[in-house]
């Protein structure tokens, strides 16, 4: 999967510990105990993670209620609706009613 700079960042830093993505089919089927590969967009390097756990939500809204912060790659006094209007550049609200948003919880193994 590909991030920008910062998420990347965050994730080798060890601060971001859970990956928010649309649960469309692709991720749909990932599985606790798989393995995702990290690409840098901006520096190409990449970095593997075990997913430890998977939670789906009906929207990103209520995904955000829940997680934010440092731990999905957010400054800590971001707000859900700010949250939720960043994720919408991202992927359209018509998308997100029909996939759902997805909390994957990663552990960096190296």
């Amino acid at each position: 999967m590909s991030l920008y700079h910062q998420p990347f960042a965050a994730i080798k830093a060890g601060t971001k510990k859970i990956e928010v993505r649309l649960a469309d089919e692709k991720r749909s089927r990932l599985q606790v105990g798989d393995t995702i590969e990290f690409t840098d967009l901006d520096t190409s390097e990449t970095i593997c993670v075990k997913v430890l756990g998977l939670e789906k939500f009906a929207t990103f809204k209520q995904l955000f209620a829940k997680y934010s912060g440092t731990i999905i790659g957010s400054p800590e006094d971001e707000s859900i609706a700010d949250l939720d209007r960043e994720n919408q550049t991202i992927y359209s609200r018509a998308r997100e009613m029909q996939y759902g948003a997805l909390a994957i919880r990663i552990q960096i193994i190296k």
